[in-house]
């Protein structure tokens, strides 16, 4: 905190300097109940204001807790999403190479870092269109198996999976090709 008073920060900044002064410690205690530490209720907890502040500035606020609650919410929900994400890899990798230890620290960590880059560049396909491109890119299935799996045509497989590849494409930085 700034050794200005609050009247001379803007008045988006004095209202949300205002919210956290009122709510931190209400939130931290929430989401420590909800998260079950106080190290991540802490995390989640400065990631909501971090959120907040770079968020429209607030007209008014009628119900900071249920705004703040939703945010939280939010951030607690890709915490959890990510945690199952490496769950996930590190029991397919103990089942493919029957040791996770025989991976290297390093090696887990790149392998993970490449998950949650694929998780984020395919968070914009619905569900059908993500299994579609993940049936194809890891199982290696055609698109009529996949149609058939999905109870979907083998046109709109192909299409899922195209849409998929240009999500990757996207996040990898390169320009889809007009």
């Amino acid at each position: 905190m700034s050794s200005y008073p609050i009247s001379d920060h803007p008045p988006a900044m004095s209202r949300i300097e205002a919210i956290f002064i009122e709510h931190h410690g209400w939130l931290r205690t929430r989401l420590r109940r909800s998260v079950g530490d106080a190290f991540t209720a802490e995390d989640v907890a400065a990631e909501t204001f971090t959120q907040l502040l770079h968020s429209p500035p607030p007209q008014e606020v009628r119900e900071p807790r249920a705004l703040l609650t939703t945010i939280s919410r939010r951030i607690v929900y890709e915490l959890w999403r990510r945690r199952d994400l490496e769950e996930a890899c590190l029991q397919a990798l103990a089942h493919v190479s029957g040791d996770v230890q025989a991976i290297s620290p390093e090696d887990q960590l790149q392998l993970l870092q490449a998950l949650r880059a694929m998780d984020q560049a395919l968070a914009g396909l619905s569900a059908k269109e993500c299994a579609a491109f993940l049936l194809y890119k890891l199982d290696g299935l055609t698109y009529q198996a996949i149609g058939a799996q999905l109870r979907i045509t083998p046109s709109v497989a192909r299409r899922y999976v195209a849409k998929g590849l240009l999500q990757c494409y996207k996040a990898a930085g390169f320009a889809p090709l007009e």
